[in-house]
């Protein structure tokens, strides 16, 4: 039971269906900042940071993948995994939301952010778990060189 809710939590961290949830909350909180702009102003802000959130979510689900992988230990990997992607993440929101003139754009982000540090380091965190300990698997293990015994593709490669 233990390791269900963690693998669970995961699966969800790493679905479309994920991000599209936790985007449409703030991409509702962000038409419901900036309605005083006017209702069309407001929502093209509110689609526009809905999209920004699920493209971010699954991009940096992908970059924390990759900058895990990076230093020699898994827990300087879990480190440059959770400040790389949050760098890119709010460089990435500001950016745009300055691009489409965004009126209150810390006021828009302000309640995305301990969400988004939180799913970073959760995220994180998951990987850098199931490295330090082999006994918990859940779909990321580092890749292991192939023996020249075993078939081009692996063990469960496809005929």
């Amino acid at each position: 039971m233990r390791d269900r809710f963690p693998g669970g939590l995961y699966r969800l961290m790493d679905s479309p269906l994920g991000a599209v949830l936790g985007a449409m909350a703030y991409g509702l909180w962000a038409l419901f900042v900036n309605r005083h702009v006017g209702w069309p102003r407001a929502v093209l802000i509110g689609v526009a940071h809905w999209t920004m959130s699920v493209i971010i979510t699954m991009s940096c689900v992908a970059l924390m993948r990759a900058l895990f992988w990076l230093p020699s230990t898994p827990k300087r990997g879990a480190l440059l995994a959770i400040t790389g992607s949050l760098t890119l993440t709010y460089t990435l929101l500001i950016s745009v939301h300055l691009f489409i003139g965004t009126p209150s754009i810390l006021l828009t982000l302000a309640p995305g952010l301990a969400p988004t540090i939180g799913f970073a380091v959760i995220y994180s965190m998951l990987m850098y778990r199931e490295n330090a300990d082999d006994a918990w698997t859940l779909a990321l293990k580092r890749c292991r060189p192939v023996a020249a015994t075993t078939p081009l593709g692996g063990p469960h490669a496809r005929a």
